[in-house]
């Protein structure tokens, strides 16, 4: 019971620190380190299933592996997240329908 109530704490807290922070002014340094936070919680979520002993790391022929790939193709041409997101996605699922 606790433990619900400490999810539920922190995620009001987090929904209502914008109206209750409104005139807080945050330094330049802090905003760009936050803005970052969405890539990198991303890339660590992404890492794992690619990174995992459950992938063959012996054959690029892999959809994990091929999807990263594309994936990292389209951030260096700086293609917006949503994009990379759902061309990763979906080449990911073709990827597994047609080499597996």
């Amino acid at each position: 019971m606790l433990l619900i109530l400490g999810m539920i704490g922190v995620t009001w807290g987090v929904r209502a620190a914008p109206f209750v922070l409104s005139n807080l002014v945050l330094p330049e340094p802090l905003l760009k380190f936050l803005n970052v936070v969405p890539a990198a919680v991303l890339a660590a979520l992404v890492a794992e299933p690619i990174l995992a002993p459950s992938v063959k790391l012996d054959s690029v022929v892999q959809p994990e592996l091929l999807a990263a790939i594309i994936c990292l193709l389209l951030g260096l041409m700086r293609a917006p997240m949503l994009v990379t997101v759902i061309v990763g996605m979906g080449s990911f699922w073709l990827l597994r329908l047609w080499l597996l």
